[in-house]
């Protein structure tokens, strides 16, 4: 079993410096004489922690499409549907589309992280190249602007939603709102630590 990507269904997916490698394995496999299964989640709701030094200390986060719209999914949902997967024969050596219950906009689930953490965070809409410059340290310039072009497509555009979690589980695919208070500060925490070693959003 493949933990893949629902990057790899979108059209030129090939040619993506962020699907691409994804797909390459997923077609080398699928060559293979073997029964191989492929999880393909959409946004990861983790994908949320890159906001936690902003959500915090309150500050605003500088977004260049706040409006853009994904399907966070729980990591464990995912880590469930695999578990389904494994142990359940008939499921095997097929491809299964993941999606998180609910199509969100950036701005939204930064409102739901600043409620989670009794935060209030602004959002500031900024240019391609204003956000590019703050994360070339650690995105290169040809995925940010795969990323660009992802979040232009879903900008203003709910994302499809799929079943499959429930359909694996027997469960509902739990909400962002539950992954974003289980990883919010307990008010035993003291301000001003930061994220913690466990990847919470600290006070």
């Amino acid at each position: 079993m493949l933990l893949s990507s629902g990057s790899v269904l979108a059209p030129g997916a090939a040619d993506n410096p962020i699907a691409a490698s994804d797909l390459a394995v997923e077609q080398a496999l699928a060559a293979t004489t073997g029964s191989t299964t492929f999880l393909r989640p959409g946004v990861f709701a983790a994908n949320a922690l890159q906001w936690s030094g902003a959500v915090k200390s309150g500050s605003a986060v500088d977004l260049p499409y706040p409006f853009s719209h994904a399907d966070p999914i729980h990591e464990t949902d995912i880590a469930e549907a695999a578990l389904a997967v494994l142990t359940t024969p008939r499921l095997h050596g097929a491809a299964y589309e993941l999606t998180g219950p609910e199509s969100l906009t950036f701005a939204e689930q930064i409102e739901i992280l600043s409620r989670a953490a009794g935060r209030k965070s602004a959002v500031n809409a900024v240019s391609r190249e204003a956000w590019k410059a703050t994360v070339a340290q650690y995105i290169p310039a040809p995925f940010a602007d795969s990323l660009f072009d992802d979040w232009a497509v879903s900008d203003g555009v709910p994302v499809p939603l799929t079943r499959t979690v429930e359909e694996l589980t027997g469960r509902p695919a739990r909400p962002f709102a539950g992954w974003a208070r289980g990883h919010a500060p307990s008010p035993a925490e003291s301000p001003g630590c930061g994220v913690r070693p466990d990847g919470m959003l600290a006070a």
